[in-house]
Protein backbone atom coordinates (compact mmCIF):
# COMPACT_ATOMS: atom_id res chain seq x y z
CA UNK A 1 0.00 0.00 0.00
CA UNK A 2 1.25 3.36 -0.77
CA UNK A 3 0.99 6.06 0.91
CA UNK A 4 2.18 9.72 1.59
CA UNK A 5 2.64 12.91 3.93
CA UNK A 6 2.25 16.24 3.22
CA UNK A 7 2.97 19.70 5.30
CA UNK A 8 0.36 20.06 8.29
CA UNK A 9 -2.21 22.12 7.55
CA UNK A 10 -2.20 25.42 9.40
CA UNK A 11 -5.47 24.64 11.13
CA UNK A 12 -3.51 22.23 13.68
CA UNK A 13 -3.66 23.53 17.23
CA UNK A 14 -0.17 24.99 18.72
CA UNK A 15 -0.28 22.48 21.34
CA UNK A 16 -0.73 20.07 18.43
CA UNK A 17 2.25 21.66 16.84
CA UNK A 18 4.34 21.63 19.15
CA UNK A 19 3.79 18.11 20.28
CA UNK A 20 4.62 17.35 16.12
CA UNK A 21 8.08 19.17 16.63
CA UNK A 22 9.00 17.59 19.75
CA UNK A 23 8.42 13.76 17.61
CA UNK A 24 10.32 15.17 14.21
CA UNK A 25 13.22 16.17 16.43
CA UNK A 26 13.35 12.84 17.86
CA UNK A 27 13.50 10.99 14.45
CA UNK A 28 16.26 13.86 13.43
CA UNK A 29 18.37 12.60 16.30
CA UNK A 30 17.69 9.14 15.44
CA UNK A 31 18.80 9.82 12.00
CA UNK A 32 21.91 11.68 12.96
CA UNK A 33 22.57 8.76 15.81
CA UNK A 34 23.78 7.19 12.71
CA UNK A 35 25.48 9.42 10.39
CA UNK A 36 27.61 11.13 13.76
CA UNK A 37 30.20 7.69 13.83
CA UNK A 38 31.21 8.14 10.31
CA UNK A 39 32.07 12.15 10.76
CA UNK A 40 33.12 11.07 14.35
CA UNK A 41 35.68 8.68 12.70
CA UNK A 42 37.15 10.85 9.82
CA UNK A 43 37.85 13.61 12.18
CA UNK A 44 39.64 11.37 14.89
CA UNK A 45 41.06 9.69 12.07
CA UNK A 46 42.64 12.84 10.24
CA UNK A 47 43.83 14.19 14.13
CA UNK A 48 45.81 11.09 14.36
CA UNK A 49 47.48 11.60 11.33
CA UNK A 50 48.50 14.80 11.83
CA UNK A 51 49.71 14.14 15.59
CA UNK A 52 51.86 11.65 14.15
CA UNK A 53 52.76 13.65 11.33
CA UNK A 54 53.71 16.63 14.09
CA UNK A 55 56.37 14.56 15.69
CA UNK A 56 57.41 13.49 12.41
CA UNK A 57 57.88 17.26 12.23
CA UNK A 58 59.85 18.03 15.02
CA UNK A 59 62.58 15.14 14.48
CA UNK A 60 63.19 16.70 10.39
CA UNK A 61 62.99 20.11 12.11
CA UNK A 62 66.92 20.69 11.28
CA UNK A 63 66.32 18.75 7.73
CA UNK A 64 64.99 21.44 5.36
CA UNK A 65 64.82 19.27 1.97
CA UNK A 66 62.94 16.78 4.29
CA UNK A 67 60.44 19.08 5.51
CA UNK A 68 58.83 20.47 2.47
CA UNK A 69 56.66 17.41 1.34
CA UNK A 70 56.00 16.82 5.40
CA UNK A 71 54.42 20.65 5.49
CA UNK A 72 52.80 19.84 2.26
CA UNK A 73 50.97 16.38 3.31
CA UNK A 74 50.10 18.42 7.10
CA UNK A 75 48.09 21.25 4.75
CA UNK A 76 46.31 18.56 3.15
CA UNK A 77 45.23 16.63 6.45
CA UNK A 78 44.30 20.38 8.10
CA UNK A 79 41.87 20.92 4.61
CA UNK A 80 40.19 17.54 4.80
CA UNK A 81 39.76 17.92 8.23
CA UNK A 82 38.26 21.03 8.44
CA UNK A 83 36.03 19.86 5.24
CA UNK A 84 34.70 17.72 8.03
CA UNK A 85 34.16 19.92 10.52
CA UNK A 86 31.87 21.67 8.05
CA UNK A 87 30.19 18.84 7.64
CA UNK A 88 28.33 19.50 11.02
CA UNK A 89 27.33 22.42 9.74
CA UNK A 90 24.11 20.50 7.89
CA UNK A 91 22.59 19.47 11.98
CA UNK A 92 22.26 22.88 12.70
CA UNK A 93 18.77 24.32 13.08
CA UNK A 94 17.12 26.31 10.34
CA UNK A 95 16.53 25.95 6.57
CA UNK A 96 20.18 26.01 5.61
CA UNK A 97 20.84 26.73 2.51
CA UNK A 98 19.74 25.75 -0.73
CA UNK A 99 22.03 23.28 -2.89
CA UNK A 100 21.63 20.88 -5.72
CA UNK A 101 19.57 17.45 -5.12
CA UNK A 102 22.31 15.56 -6.55
CA UNK A 103 25.20 17.12 -4.65
CA UNK A 104 22.92 16.33 -1.68
CA UNK A 105 22.45 13.04 -2.91
CA UNK A 106 26.12 12.66 -2.76
CA UNK A 107 27.33 13.74 0.95
CA UNK A 108 24.25 11.74 2.10
CA UNK A 109 25.92 8.94 0.03
CA UNK A 110 29.38 9.71 2.11
CA UNK A 111 27.91 9.67 5.29
CA UNK A 112 25.46 6.60 5.17
CA UNK A 113 27.84 4.16 2.93
CA UNK A 114 30.24 3.36 5.93
CA UNK A 115 27.43 1.76 7.64
CA UNK A 116 26.10 -0.19 5.06
CA UNK A 117 29.35 -1.36 3.37
CA UNK A 118 30.18 -2.88 7.15
CA UNK A 119 27.27 -5.30 6.39
CA UNK A 120 28.12 -5.93 2.54
CA UNK A 121 25.09 -3.64 1.49
CA UNK A 122 25.63 -1.45 -1.61
CA UNK A 123 24.56 2.37 -1.56
CA UNK A 124 24.91 3.70 -5.48
CA UNK A 125 23.58 7.17 -6.98
CA UNK A 126 21.37 7.80 -10.31
CA UNK A 127 21.12 4.95 -12.83
CA UNK A 128 22.61 5.29 -16.82
CA UNK A 129 21.15 7.42 -18.78
CA UNK A 130 18.98 9.11 -15.99
CA UNK A 131 21.36 11.60 -13.97
CA UNK A 132 20.11 12.66 -10.48
CA UNK A 133 18.28 16.34 -10.80
CA UNK A 134 20.36 19.62 -10.18
CA UNK A 135 17.62 21.22 -8.77
CA UNK A 136 17.92 22.83 -5.65
CA UNK A 137 16.26 22.82 -2.58
CA UNK A 138 17.01 23.78 1.03
CA UNK A 139 20.46 20.40 2.36
CA UNK A 140 19.31 19.69 5.34
CA UNK A 141 15.97 18.88 5.09
CA UNK A 142 16.63 16.94 2.22
CA UNK A 143 19.74 15.18 4.08
CA UNK A 144 17.96 14.44 6.87
CA UNK A 145 14.87 12.60 4.83
CA UNK A 146 17.71 10.76 2.23
CA UNK A 147 19.46 9.54 5.29
CA UNK A 148 16.22 8.51 7.53
CA UNK A 149 15.06 6.82 4.14
CA UNK A 150 18.30 5.14 3.13
CA UNK A 151 18.65 3.81 7.13
CA UNK A 152 15.29 3.09 7.15
CA UNK A 153 15.46 0.32 3.69
CA UNK A 154 18.74 -0.79 5.34
CA UNK A 155 17.34 -1.72 8.19
CA UNK A 156 14.30 -3.24 6.87
CA UNK A 157 12.69 -6.31 9.45
CA UNK A 158 12.03 -8.70 6.99
CA UNK A 159 15.84 -8.40 6.23
CA UNK A 160 18.24 -6.02 4.21
CA UNK A 161 18.41 -5.41 0.36
CA UNK A 162 21.65 -5.74 -1.32
CA UNK A 163 21.21 -2.20 -2.95
CA UNK A 164 20.19 1.02 -1.92
CA UNK A 165 19.27 3.54 -4.70
CA UNK A 166 18.76 7.19 -5.16
CA UNK A 167 16.99 7.67 -8.45
CA UNK A 168 15.64 10.23 -10.01
CA UNK A 169 11.62 10.11 -10.70
CA UNK A 170 10.45 10.36 -13.74
CA UNK A 171 8.51 13.68 -15.29
CA UNK A 172 10.22 15.28 -11.67
CA UNK A 173 13.04 17.24 -11.38
CA UNK A 174 12.55 17.93 -7.79
CA UNK A 175 11.81 14.79 -6.45
CA UNK A 176 14.44 11.70 -5.41
CA UNK A 177 13.57 8.27 -5.10
CA UNK A 178 15.25 5.92 -2.67
CA UNK A 179 14.57 2.18 -3.34
CA UNK A 180 15.75 -1.00 -2.27
CA UNK A 181 17.19 -3.84 -5.08
CA UNK A 182 17.60 -6.94 -4.39
CA UNK A 183 17.97 -9.04 -1.07
CA UNK A 184 21.32 -9.87 1.03
CA UNK A 185 20.23 -13.28 3.57
CA UNK A 186 24.18 -13.14 4.47
CA UNK A 187 24.48 -9.91 5.81
CA UNK A 188 24.63 -9.37 9.52
CA UNK A 189 21.54 -7.22 10.96
CA UNK A 190 21.84 -3.32 11.91
CA UNK A 191 24.13 -2.72 14.89
CA UNK A 192 21.21 -1.82 17.45
CA UNK A 193 21.41 2.11 18.67
CA UNK A 194 21.40 2.18 22.20
CA UNK A 195 17.85 3.55 23.18
CA UNK A 196 16.71 4.77 19.83
CA UNK A 197 14.02 2.65 17.87
CA UNK A 198 14.24 1.27 14.44
CA UNK A 199 13.28 4.16 11.78
CA UNK A 200 10.65 3.55 9.55
CA UNK A 201 7.86 5.20 7.45
CA UNK A 202 5.84 6.47 10.35
CA UNK A 203 8.75 8.18 11.97
CA UNK A 204 10.28 9.29 8.66
CA UNK A 205 6.72 10.74 8.23
CA UNK A 206 6.99 12.85 11.06
CA UNK A 207 10.17 14.65 10.06
CA UNK A 208 8.69 14.94 6.83
CA UNK A 209 5.74 17.37 8.38
CA UNK A 210 8.24 18.86 10.35
CA UNK A 211 10.57 20.00 7.59
CA UNK A 212 7.76 21.26 5.27
CA UNK A 213 8.57 18.46 2.71
CA UNK A 214 6.57 15.36 0.86
CA UNK A 215 7.18 12.14 1.42
CA UNK A 216 5.13 8.99 -0.74
CA UNK A 217 6.59 5.56 0.26
CA UNK A 218 5.81 2.10 -0.75
CA UNK A 219 7.14 -1.32 0.13
CA UNK A 220 10.60 -0.97 -0.83
CA UNK A 221 10.77 2.91 -1.70
CA UNK A 222 10.34 6.12 -0.80
CA UNK A 223 9.65 9.64 -2.73
CA UNK A 224 11.12 12.95 -0.99
CA UNK A 225 9.13 15.66 -2.49
CA UNK A 226 11.69 18.73 -0.78
CA UNK A 227 10.50 21.47 0.92
CA UNK A 228 10.05 25.18 -1.03
CA UNK A 229 13.21 27.39 -1.40
CA UNK A 230 12.80 30.16 1.05
CA UNK A 231 12.76 33.68 -0.45
CA UNK A 232 16.22 35.69 -0.26
CA UNK A 233 15.75 38.06 2.68
CA UNK A 234 15.23 41.29 1.29
CA UNK A 235 18.27 44.27 2.89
Amino acid sequence: MNTSTHPSPPTVSPLAQADAAWIALGVQHAVLARAMPVVRHDIAGLLTIMRMGAVVLRRRAGDEQALGPQLEQFEEHLVHLSDSVRRLRHWDLGPGTSEPLDETAQLARELAYPLLAMRGLDLTLGSEGAPLPTTRAPQQAVLSLLLGAIHALAEAPDGPPAVVRVLAVPGSEGRLRVQAEGHAPDAPPAAPTPGIPPLDGAALGHLARHLGAGLHQGAGWFEIEPPPVPPKPQG
